[in-house]
């Protein structure tokens, strides 16, 4: 692994700093090879609009700084498939949870190992349904804030033979995994949750929503039943791609056609 706060080869960072203090700041991990780092717009695009929703914006000159290093100095340095993360803190400074009028960022980008998904994308994994609920908040949801408790904890709960766990809000509706986003075919519909109150946007949920011309898509509110009534089911994130679903809380799905054609056109 290899790290560098604020664009220097480094793996402190200071006690005051509001990332840990309060998870006051943002993350990405994006997917990347010797040769590029997949989907980074859209990466770069969530990452800044986070900052701007955590009331800390990166100015034009800071995005093109980023940019410019993550080419310059990190795509250089990956030899192999690897995982860039990227996490933007709002720095020190501030009294308790008031944040400082002007914040100077903590910028902290690693490169590490990308984990191997072949297995999970050819044979399917398995899901249960957690019991830790998703919050909502119109003001954090789709964003990768830096404070993901709920996350830590519903992995906790995870067992060994699962892969995943599907997250439901308060009113029992399907909202995410624990670190990806679900969708379901019925009838030839594609179906995933609406992340307008809570949830993660994906990246490879928004492209997949955006470049795939197959199907229409519902996208909405939907209780647990009508995933358990679907015809396919499979979950996505940058890191994995698509990976099929074969049994959710002891119910079997099969591995269909139209996931196996998604795969291939994603």
């Amino acid at each position: 692994m290899i790290w560098f706060v604020n664009y220097k080869s480094d793996t402190s960072l200071t006690v005051t700093d509001r990332g840990l203090a309060y998870g006051d700041g943002v993350f990405e991990t994006i997917s990347a090879t010797s040769k590029s780092l997949l989907h980074i717009d859209d990466h770069l695009s969530r990452l800044y609009r986070g900052l701007t929703k955590l009331g800390m914006p990166f100015s034009e000159d800071q995005k093109q700084y980023l940019c410019t290093f993550l080419y310059s100095s990190i795509l250089p340095l990956i030899e192999s498939d690897s995982v860039v993360k990227i996490m933007v803190t709002r720095g020190e400074g501030g009294r308790g949870y008031l944040p400082p009028e002007n914040c100077l960022h903590t910028v902290i980008i690693g490169i590490l190992p990308a984990p191997d998904y072949e297995t999970q994308r050819q044979k399917g994994v398995s899901l249960s349904v957690s019991p830790v609920p998703v919050s909502e908040n119109r003001f954090l949801a789709g964003i990768k804030h830096l404070n993901r408790l709920e996350n830590v904890m519903a992995k906790q709960f995870l067992m060994k033979s699962d892969f995943e766990a599907i997250m439901l809000n308060n009113n029992d509706e399907v909202v995410e995994c624990i670190q990806s986003n679900i969708f379901w075919l019925s009838q030839g519909v594609l179906y995933t949750p609406s992340l307008a109150t809570s949830g993660v946007q994906g990246t490879f949920r928004k492209y997949l929503i955006e470049n795939q011309e197959q199907y229409l898509i519902q996208i909405g509110q939907f209780p647990l039943s009508d995933l358990l009534n679907a015809d396919e089911v499979f979950i996505t994130n940058s890191l994995m791609g698509i990976v099929p679903v074969t049994y959710i809380a002891g119910k079997s799905f099969p591995i269909g056609m139209d996931t196996r054609k998604l795969q291939t056109l994603m």
